[in-house]
């Protein structure tokens, strides 16, 4: 396991537990196909793509948020900035908060 694996692995377990703690049912998918974590509460469900290094493709991006439209789920990107997870709006391309 190479060290960026154990970078971005570890960061998802992060998202995922304090989604967790904000009341959400959180899975991580395999592979991180089609994205890395799917997050359902009564009202929505998110599909979750994480960065722990601030940085997402355009074709990542294009290809989560042709992911919500198929899915009805919205996308969010969960970026590691300075230790604190920040969810960003893929489509609005703003900081939105869970």
């Amino acid at each position: 396991m190479n060290r960026s694996y154990k970078k971005g692995y570890r960061f998802e377990r992060r998202v995922k537990t304090y989604l967790e703690k904000k009341g959400y049912r959180v899975f991580r998918l395999a592979g991180s196909k089609p994205a890395d974590l799917i997050a359902i509460n009564n009202e929505t469900i998110y599909i979750v793509e994480c960065k722990s290094n601030k940085y997402i493709r355009k074709e990542a991006k294009t290809k989560l948020i042709e992911l919500s439209k198929d899915t009805m789920a919205k996308p969010i990107i969960a970026i590691n900035r300075n230790r604190k997870i920040l969810f960003i709006d893929p489509i609005k391309e703003n900081k939105i908060d869970l």
